[in-house]
């Protein structure tokens, strides 16, 4: 008899995906899936979305929904969707611990988590995070384990990183990025090899000892191959930053800051310093300018905004800066105007 309602089962599942050119997405409950992929010998694919997800409707209705994707998808997985917010879905999303859209899992058909995914992308970039799921030592459950149980080699690390990343796990890679960091050798510090202890800064890591090293080693670590994304990694740090402090984002009861040797401006005015960024200058610059700003001097304020005009790295941040001159200066509308300008700013 059981095998009479899986070979329904497998019946309708095929129909279900009949005439379409995309993945084909088995209809009925979860625990049914997990059975057809049981007797199908393959894993279940569970994309987990919600009605009001953006990126749930472009992953499902543009990207799944090709030729190349239903090949790929259908040879080995039973593919299975479910919304979050409705039926089991709710009861699904907390037992695998969803939080964020879309999510996809694959499932082993006893119903043990083996990846995870979260986001959106191309094909071309989405089926290599899946297929890191189809190798049970390159799985979110292999290095989740490990993780767990504080058993990961150092030269396990960077791909246990990727892995987190890709599932949404911004905590756990920091903690791997910053274990990793103080693992590594003098020498290998320097390697590409580790270039995801540096790939992986973030905004907290402003005073964390791997981005004063990166920024001092910036050239050694990046050589020809990083040399672009390094220059952005220490752009993206340190503008924000200066925007958090110059548009008076960060309060000081937020940010207690009395421009003291170890704290935000006068530490990355000394790492732009010893930095060999090309627009240093106008770093510098935009440090004097948030220095004016945290201490309300509006004299100077106006002074850095104009010695800050002549650069022209400032274009790309003219809006930060020009709502910055606005918030000082509201009643000088022609300056304003003219900032707007200079700095190529739609209304």
């Amino acid at each position: 008899m059981n095998k009479i309602v899986l070979s329904v089962l497998i019946f309708l599942f095929s129909m279900n995906g009949f005439a379409q050119d995309g993945v084909k997405f088995m209809e009925g409950s979860f625990q049914e899936a997990l059975s057809v992929a049981k007797q199908q010998k393959k894993m279940v694919f569970v994309d987990v979305c919600t009605s009001w997800c953006g990126p749930c409707r472009w992953m499902s209705e543009e990207v799944l929904q090709t030729p190349e994707a239903a090949k790929y998808f259908d040879k080995y997985f039973v593919c299975f969707k479910i919304d979050a917010e409705k039926g089991e879905g709710v009861a699904f999303a907390k037992k695998y611990d969803v939080h964020a859209y879309p999510t996809f899992l694959m499932i082993l058909p006893d119903g043990t988590l083996r990846h995870k995914i979260v986001g959106a992308d191309t094909l071309h970039i989405f089926i290599p995070r899946v297929e890191r799921g189809l190798k049970e030592k390159t799985s979110w459950g292999h290095f989740m384990k490990k993780y767990s149980d504080r058993t990961l080699q150092k030269k396990e690390i960077p791909m246990a990183v990727g892995v987190f990343r890709e599932a949404g796990m911004k905590k756990e890679v920091k903690s791997l990025t910053d274990s990793l960091f103080g693992l590594l050798s003098p020498k290998e510090k320097l390697a590409s090899r580790y270039w995801v202890v540096y790939e992986e800064l973030k905004y907290s890591d402003l005073f964390a000892p791997r981005f004063k090293f990166f920024v001092e080693n910036r050239g050694e670590i990046a050589g020809k191959k990083y040399e672009e994304a390094s220059f952005r990694i220490i752009r993206t740090m340190l503008s924000d930053h200066l925007i958090n402090n110059t548009t008076g984002r960060i309060t000081s009861k937020e940010n207690p800051w009395n421009c003291g040797e170890a704290n935000e401006i006068p530490y990355m005015r000394s790492l732009i310093k010893e930095s060999d960024l090309p627009d240093k200058e106008f770093f510098l610059v935009w440090c004097d300018l948030a220095e004016a700003c945290y201490f309300g001097q509006a004299d100077q304020v106006k002074e850095y905004i104009r010695k800050i005009t002549a650069c022209p790295e400032a274009i790309e941040y003219g809006r930060s800066l020009a709502w910055t001159f606005k918030h000082y200066f509201p009643e000088d509308e022609d300056a304003y105007v003219e900032l707007r300008s200079l700095w190529k700013l739609k209304k």
